[in-house]
């Protein structure tokens, strides 16, 4: 096992290891387009990464890549490049593709935090993704295209709600040894002062790390700007049957009486004027992925969520709670809100609610 800078282990042969070389998978002439996943995801407090040089890395589990593993495992995602190029001189990783989606031809992926980027290689000490300390509620982005660019106008990208964050156990303190030779006292005295002097030096980058992440309780506060916004309210009977629904990847049958499917109703009826949903999650759960509603689409920051008699379905962690199978019943109410899942309705910037007769 190898002792990398930064507090990164890389286990791997003693021996020095020549630089690796990196074959990414290009992105295609006609890449997925949209969002990839859009989820809350508890994270560990370590986890083990494979770069694509063969070497394997334990990294904190609450950072950028750390939740990307996570996802990983649970087969949310295929498949991981990870770079280890400045792990000797930043001790940190460096995120390359997601899935069969690698950077390249002027695209790159990148990552934003509660809406801001991280400067992963000018900024790796604090802003790695490897590194860089994710808290529970934070929203992060991960987008490829170009950094400069709009969400909208990239070619892939993901979203992750943090949520419970398991921390280490501290370690046991050791006592100290219970024989009082001279000798051993003298070692003792030149440790301590050893340990004196550089203390300092490891408070401060402590400090600096730690200056970064601004207490829950300094944060500012948000400030409502002209209210919740409705979209629509009303009733409508129980629909029945099977509709036929558009979306990014083209056209499913699912049955009417389900969240999605009273949407399609009321794009029918004129009640509202835009609906896009997507497929891309299709494959893997079965499940249709609410993107946007009217002017409102999904941009990572918010995105459009579902309560049912004021419970959320959790579409992206359970099949049977995705919005095109969940089966609505007479006497229900049905709320769609644009905003962050992990905070109150209330809280949303849009809603639209639907009472079942």
């Amino acid at each position: 096992m190898v002792c990398i800078p930064g507090g990164v282990l890389a286990e791997g042969p003693d021996e020095i290891i020549s630089k690796p070389e990196v074959t990414q998978t290009p992105v295609p002439s006609d890449p997925i387009l949209g969002l990839i996943y859009n989820g809350t995801v508890d994270v560990k407090s370590s986890i083990s990464v494979v770069a694509d040089s063969g070497i394997s890395y334990t990294i904190p589990g609450n950072t950028p890549i750390g939740v990307l593993e996570a996802l990983m495992n649970s087969g949310a995602i295929e498949k991981l490049s990870i770079g280890d190029e400045l792990m000797e001189k930043k001790g940190t990783l460096l995120l390359y593709g997601i899935g069969n989606l690698s950077s390249g031809n002027g695209n790159g992926w990148f990552v934003k935090v509660n809406g801001e980027r991280l400067e992963d290689v000018v900024l790796a000490e604090t802003m790695g993704l490897s590194r860089y300390t994710l808290k529970e509620g934070d929203v992060v982005l991960y987008t490829l295209g170009d950094p400069k660019g709009m969400v909208s106008e990239s070619k892939a990208y993901l979203t992750v709600t943090i949520g419970m964050v398991d921390e280490a156990e501290p370690e046991p303190v050791k006592e100290p040894s219970a024989v009082n030779t001279s000798e051993e006292n003298d070692e003792i005295t030149e440790i301590t002062e050893i340990n004196t002097d550089t203390k300092p030096e490891q408070s401060d980058d402590e400090a600096e790390h730690v200056s970064d992440e601004t207490p829950e309780d300094q944060k500012p506060e948000k400030t409502a700007s002209g209210g919740q916004e409705v979209l629509y309210t009303g009733s409508m009977s129980l629909p029945s049957g099977t509709i036929t629904i558009e979306t990014t990847g083209g056209d499913y049958d699912i049955n009417a009486a389900t969240p999605l499917g009273i949407l399609h109703e009321l794009l029918e009826d004129d009640k509202i004027s835009d609906l896009t949903v997507s497929d891309k999650a299709m494959k893997k759960g079965g499940i249709l992925i609410l993107e946007g509603i009217n002017d409102y689409q999904f941009t990572g920051d918010k995105t459009w969520f579902v309560l049912v008699n004021n419970v959320l379905l959790k579409d992206y962690l359970y099949d049977e709670e995705g919005l095109n199978i969940y089966k609505i019943k007479a006497g229900d109410e049905v709320g769609y809100y644009f905003g962050e899942p992990s905070e109150p309705a209330s809280a949303a910037q849009v809603k639209l609610v639907i009472t079942i007769e």
